[in-house]
């Protein structure tokens, strides 16, 4: 059977997706996605997006109607993601270009469904999430910039060790209830931050970076113990490191609240801000790689700075 072209073909943009090219194919042939869908043998179903959805495709029929060679339209499609536990590809839009997307109504980039995605590849705009933050600081964004890069080398070299790393970091936030597994393709754009953030650290201070969390909440350690109980070594290094910055950063804490007594409730007291800050502070300031030591001595000396305490 031969298929004729289709009358009007604008041509796809460099890296759409496959969809909303086949959306504009629609609208500027004067038919629905459905029809069209049907008369390039794609199905009544869910518009093609992903290589997989392409197994069943009369190639002939395809290529014939929109005029484009097998190897075009496979790779308007999005990665097969399935050997990943992690959500790295969306599925749905959770985020666009506002100026591409007035410049090319129904736009959709490919680039745009990546959780490490945070710049627009066509024009070095950023990308606008569904629900944007307020007052996000800076220092949040560098580090979700540093965790989405890591995240983008590790899924290009398929480096299996980092992803599992990564995967593990969002079940240990999920745990303590500050993300959620899928927050990396997330529409809240403070949600997914917060997700891209902790995914930085993982890759460079696991232990250090899950130390800093846990400073001061036993009850957290114990909800680690059950949800992982495969990485108890791993949970008594962290909680071991946590108890050290404690040490090393007491606040205010043991002077409000003195030994044997008992704390309620999941969050850190606020007295201990300051020492949190100041650890914060020295991974920023020496690099998330630096010397174990050499990071709680810095910190010291910036909280000891912060609050007035005399050497």
């Amino acid at each position: 059977m031969t298929v004729r072209p289709l009358p009007f073909r604008p041509p796809p943009a460099r890296d759409e997706l496959l969809s909303s090219w086949i959306g504009r194919l629609a609208k500027a042939n004067h038919c629905s996605v459905e029809e069209l869908c049907g008369y390039l043998g794609l199905g009544q179903g869910r518009v093609p997006e992903c290589a997989n959805d392409l197994r069943a495709v009369n190639w002939a029929r395809l290529c014939g109607a929109v005029q484009r060679s097998p190897d075009e339209i496979a790779a308007m499609c999005l990665p097969d993601a399935t050997h990943h536990s992690l959500r790295i590809v969306s599925q749905h839009d959770f985020q666009h270009c506002p100026g591409c997307a007035e410049h090319t109504p129904g736009l959709t980039l490919r680039h745009w469904r990546f959780a490490w995605s945070m710049i627009c590849e066509t024009c070095g705009e950023s990308l606008a999430t569904k629900y944007p933050a307020k007052d996000v600081s800076g220092r949040l964004r560098a580090r979700a910039l540093g965790g989405a890069k890591a995240l983008k080398t590790a899924v290009a070299m398929n480096n299996l060790a980092r992803l599992r790393r990564v995967d593990l970091t969002l079940h240990l936030m999920a745990v303590m209830e500050i993300g959620h597994l899928w927050a990396p393709t997330s529409g809240s754009e403070r949600e997914r931050l917060m997700a891209l953030a902790g995914i930085g650290i993982s890759v460079t201070r696991p232990i250090l970076g899950a130390a800093i969390i846990l400073r001061g909440n036993e009850r957290m350690v114990l909800e680690l113990r059950r949800a992982f109980p495969q990485h108890r070594r791993v949970i008594e290094r962290a909680r071991g490191l946590s108890r050290d910055l404690g040490q090393r950063l007491p606040g205010r804490w043991e002077s409000e609240h003195p030994t044997g007594q008992k704390t309620h409730g999941t969050s850190r007291p606020s007295a201990s801000e300051s020492a949190l800050q100041a650890a914060r502070q020295a991974i920023s300031e020496l690099g998330a790689d630096a010397n174990r030591q050499a990071l709680l001595t810095r910190a010291d000396a910036i909280w000891k700075g912060s609050v007035g305490v005399k050497s």
